[in-house]
């Protein structure tokens, strides 16, 4: 559905028409397909797509809203716009449509709920894009995210806040003076925005990410409290019932309808979603006294799903919670006494234990492909965290809700001090996290079919195919010798040379504002993700685009990996010399001393096997580039290339491009570069000279895989070719 204009679409529809010739039941996959694509199409023209949107940007026009949320107040103010009109385009009431957009005046005045009029330009959203980090424009997209900009504010409309900016406003005032009030704020509102990336972190590693979540587990909580409240009030009722009504049926509805605005109010996540939709099922049935079997009702929660919000399937949060789903429902269906009082608690405590083991293995998966490892400490945590969240820290946390109604009174003090004091230990433990590398779509798809067939005694048979065609993947698979990795880092440059799980940095990109730092949300993701060991760091130069992330990489723990190249106290320009790493030389080669600014003062690196070899010039001019080819016009000489300066007409000089005589050239720059860069000379150097050019802002990451003889190019706007991202 994702892929309307590739070739996967066109020969899956082919395949389930040959097939479905021969066996009428696959029509139905084939219908159900083609349904599909009709829904999710739809779908997009009707609420996402807006057909005016390349008719207001990079112009001045007038910009009205309301603010959703301030994302950064201060000298650099920017907000979340909920965009009601854009020049003479306005947005229909069935369409949301957000900007991220800086405020040049009047930040400090601003509310959230406030109605703003200004002017301004915007242009389309669009990030960076990299392999095994954050998809920022995926994120945008799902959340109607349309346009960046800024504005200059004409009027500001004070507006009353809403009543789930209200209802949060509340939640966040009752606990904001416990330790962990930021934790209780997440369980009662859904809203992440108080949380911390150390802490999110955290929880990750914990196993615990599920929690801050709203899934099964809340919707399960709140719905049997609900239930538990009115069928208690209803005993406790003066007046007797009259017999023909069945209690039971109106407790469900209410405990359905409390556990709904929970829903609401927590912000329509789709584990949310998912979880109330089976309990609204699960209250269907029992009022029809009907009965489903388990594959019925994951299906027909994931249609109603599918069918109302088709591209929450491009949320990884439904995998997990479906495949928590699907663990469960099988083990109680091999059980089905399970909750029978003539079992013992020490059985139940088993079977507990067991439950948690399986769901364990369920997402083991999906964790792997997504986080690129799993939480070991989290299947021991989890044994106890989960039922005290349901039958303590819960209860517990809507209960000093209702106290904090009448009385400014802390009802949870003692309850938060012990679960903060638990939470500093286990946190620190040095084994809760265990990294097990990447793993490839292909490689996850034949893992889950495993599991699947395993499930069935029927298909159980069949397991063998899809584990040997994965072991059989997995020792035919050859790794690089070496690789590189051009990041995609806006204007800038960071390049990481990898082998044998240790790797080079060259350049840290910039640090924009102080608040977004590429090595930290591009950088240190990628090297965590693929297990790799920072063994050397150079920064070619002080400029903020070369080396913003420099306290980044020093407080990260990576001091010394700046000692080879710069010294035990960092300094520039680098230190010339030659360094072993495995089968790969690395030379700085340039400067040999200090040059007449930053930018000639770069430091210029050859990284080379027997076969292949790099080159890496900073930022070096034409000046530089004359006095490197006087110098040893044979050391420049190297198969790939980074472009000097971006692609500045300033540098990459014919001569330079000639003495080079690369394969392949690389250019490092933002998409919306005030400096028109690569410069349209250069780029014409280049194409004489017959170098294949590539464009971190055009093509994303770029990653060549150097083998004994071969060489592989892979782009990261083309593994995440989405029709309606381009």
């Amino acid at each position: 559905m994702f892929y309307l204009d590739s070739w996967q679409l066109p020969s899956s529809i082919a395949m389930l028409v040959f097939v479905s010739s021969y066996f009428k039941p696959f029509s139905n996959v084939l219908a159900g397909l083609i349904l599909g694509i009709f829904v999710t199409f739809s779908h997009y023209l009707l609420f996402y797509h807006l057909d005016w949107e390349r008719e207001v940007v990079k112009k001045p026009i007038e910009i009205r809203g309301k603010v959703s949320k301030i994302l950064n107040r201060g000298s650099y103010s920017y907000i979340k716009l909920d965009v009601a009109a854009l020049d003479k385009f306005h947005v229909p009431p069935f369409k949301t449509v957000y900007a991220n957009v800086a405020i040049a005046n009047g930040a400090e005045s601003l509310a959230q709920g406030d109605e703003i009029t200004g002017h301004g330009k915007v242009r389309l959203f669009r990030s960076r894009k990299n392999f095994n980090v954050f998809d920022a424009e995926l994120y945008a997209f799902r959340n109607h995210i349309h346009f960046k900009g800024k504005m200059n504010i004409d009027s500001i409309t004070p507006v009353k806040i809403g009543w789930q900016e209200a209802y949060r406003a509340f939640i966040f005032k009752v606990f904001r003076n416990y330790e962990l009030g930021w934790l209780y704020y997440v369980l009662l509102s859904g809203d992440k925005s108080h949380i911390t990336s150390q802490d999110i972190e955290s929880f990750r590693e914990l196993g615990l990410s599920h929690i801050m979540a709203i899934s099964g587990l809340h919707i399960g909580i709140l719905f049997t409290l609900g239930f538990a409240l009115l069928k208690t009030a209803v005993f406790i009722l003066p007046k007797k019932i009259h017999q023909g009504i069945n209690i039971n049926i109106g407790c469900l509805v209410g405990a359905l309808c409390l556990a709904g605005i929970y829903v609401i109010v927590s912000g329509m996540q789709v584990s949310a979603q998912r979880a109330w939709l089976m309990a609204a099922l699960g209250v269907l049935c029992y009022f029809l006294g009907l009965r489903l079997s388990l594959i019925r009702t994951i299906v027909y929660v994931l249609t109603l799903i599918v069918f109302f919000s088709p591209f929450s399937l491009l949320n990884i949060g439904l995998y997990f919670s479906f495949s928590a789903v699907i663990a469960i429902l099988w083990l109680l269906s091999q059980q089905k006494q399970l909750c029978s009082r003539k079992h013992s608690v020490l059985f139940k405590l088993k079977w507990w234990v067991l439950l948690q083991g399986v769901v364990f293995l369920f997402l083991l998966p999906w964790s792997v492909y997504t986080f690129q490892g799993v939480s070991v400490s989290g299947l021991i945590i989890n044994l106890v965290m989960i039922p005290f969240l349901g039958m303590v820290l819960f209860p517990a946390i809507v209960a000093q809700c209702f106290v904090s109604l009448l009385f400014d009174l802390q009802l949870i003090g003692g309850l938060d001090s012990l679960l903060s004091a638990s939470y500093y230990v286990i946190k620190n433990w040095q084994y809760n996290w265990l990294s097990m590398g990447n793993i490839t779509l292909q490689e996850l798809a034949l893992t889950l079919l495993f599991i699947l067939l395993v499930l069935s005694r029927i298909t159980a048979r069949y397991a063998c195919i899809p584990a040997f065609i994965l072991t059989a993947r997995w020792l035919t698979l050859s790794s690089p010798e070496w690789q590189v990795d051009f990041f995609d880092v806006g204007h800038g440059s960071a390049v990481l040379i990898s082998r044998d799980g240790e790797a080079i940095l060259y350049d840290l990109g910039a640090n924009y504002f102080g608040t977004y730092s590429i090595f930290e949300n591009v950088i240190l993701p990628y090297v965590r993700a693929n297990n790799i060991s920072l063994v050397h760091t150079i920064v070619s130069h002080d400029d903020g685009d070369h080396a913003g992330g420099l306290t980044h990489l020093i407080s990260n723990g990576y001091s010394d990996s700046l000692h080879a190249f710069h010294g035990g106290k960092y300094q520039q320009p680098c230190v010339n010399g030659t360094v072993r790493f495995g089968k790969l030389t690395v030379t700085a080669i340039w400067p040999k001393e200090k040059q007449n600014n930053d930018n000639n003062s770069s430091c210029v690196v050859r990284i080379s096997d027997d076969q292949y070899s790099l080159l890496l010039p900073g930022d070096i001019e034409s000046s530089s580039e004359s006095k490197l080819i006087k110098m040893n016009r044979k050391l420049l000489s190297s198969t790939f290339l980074l472009a000097p300066h971006h692609g500045s007409k300033t540098s990459s000089s014919i001569d330079f491009v000639r003495s080079v005589g690369g394969e392949v050239v690389v250019f490092s720059r933002g998409f919306h570069s005030p400096w028109a860069l690569p410069h349209q000379e250069v780029i014409a150097r280049y194409d004489q000279a017959g170098y294949k050019m590539f464009d971190t802002a055009l093509d994303g990451h770029v990653q060549i895989r150097m083998f004994s003889n071969h060489y592989e190019v892979f782009l990261a706007r083309e593994a995440k070719n989405l029709w309606f991202l381009r």
